[in-house]
């Protein structure tokens, strides 16, 4: 069985107050408290500031120097995949070679498709035809591409990545998994329960069987919402607030899939998605204090989940 790891959600989105750069101190944090990965939220127009994700993750990569950064996850499929292949291969270079690539299809504000001239039905295709042409130019000398979205003739990305970015797949549906099986590395869902996690990680092993793919080729991650105190009533009010705010609904659909409390119910909840399957999970501080979070979870939460042999 793969080994633990964990990442955490970088706070460059503030839906709880001005925005700052308490990001950057948090990725040194991070670094030093031995995270695995970093993860740099995305929307292109939001209810909410929110830095943009390229620049954020160029940041961190000046930053850092051991920690994994990514996109968790990159709305590919509201931006031009030939500019996307020209960034990825710009972050690898900066990080020195610890750049995963995060992608998911988005979906949950209209406006931002609007804006970006995207209609919100084809949004899974350009997805599944930008991943194609990204793949091509990273690592072909040059492309031709005719597909349905995107016309490509002698086109070359000359900057090149020194090694294989993994491709991190976001998602819980059907369509997420298909896309697993054929373009990723890894399965990286929010907003899901332990129970739809086993699910859907059953059904990747399926799909990988049925096409020959060793399912221990994907890796298998998590995104969680979490806030952790010694008062888990406040604990729960502050991620409904983050929530409600970040995503400008009401709190109450998120209730199954997100994680608030005390420590030893943190540890709990956290417990059956490691039993679930997951093998790197991911979270983000839902609070007003980022850094607080940082310290508590790491000194409260993060040992007992290292030492779970699950």
């Amino acid at each position: 069985m793969p080994p633990l790891r964990f990442g955490l959600g970088l706070p460059n989105a503030f839906p709880l107050g001005e925005p700052n750069l308490d990001f950057l101190r948090f990725a040194e944090q991070a670094e030093e408290l031995g995270y695995d990965s970093l993860w740099a939220g995305d929307h292109i127009v939001f209810h909410i500031p929110r830095y943009e994700i390229f620049t954020t993750l160029a940041a961190v990569a000046a930053r850092t120097r051991r920690v994994t950064i990514g996109p968790g996850v990159l709305l590919l499929c509201l931006r031009n995949p030939v500019h996307v292949a020209q960034a990825i291969a710009t972050l690898e270079h900066l990080s020195q070679g610890r750049l995963l690539f995060g992608v998911g299809v988005g979906g949950e504000h209209a406006k931002e498709f609007a804006a970006s001239g995207v209609a919100k039905s084809e949004r899974g295709a350009r997805t599944d035809e930008a991943l194609d042409i990204v793949h091509r130019l990273l690592t072909e000398a040059e492309i031709a591409h005719e597909g349905r979205f995107w016309t490509l003739r002698g086109i070359a990305m000359t900057l090149k990545p020194r090694r294989r970015i993994p491709v991190w797949v976001g998602g819980r549906v059907e369509a997420t998994f298909r896309r697993v099986v054929r373009h990723g590395d890894a399965w990286f869902p929010g907003f899901v329960t332990p129970e739809a996690f086993r699910a859907g990680s059953a059904r990747i092993d399926e799909l990988c069987r049925a096409q020959g793919r060793d399912p221990r080729t994907i890796e298998r991650g998590l995104y969680l919402f979490v806030n952790v105190d010694r008062d888990a009533d406040r604990a729960r009010r502050s991620v409904e607030d983050f929530l409600s705010r970040n995503y400008a609904m009401p709190a109450k659909p998120f209730e199954p899939y997100f994680v608030a409390g005390t420590p030893a119910q943190c540890i709990d909840a956290v417990r059956g998605y490691l039993a679930a399957g997951a093998r790197h999970l991911t979270v983000r501080f839902a609070t007003r204090d980022p850094l607080e979070q940082l310290e508590h979870w790491s000194r409260e939460v993060l040992p007992a989940l290292r030492d779970s042999a699950i």
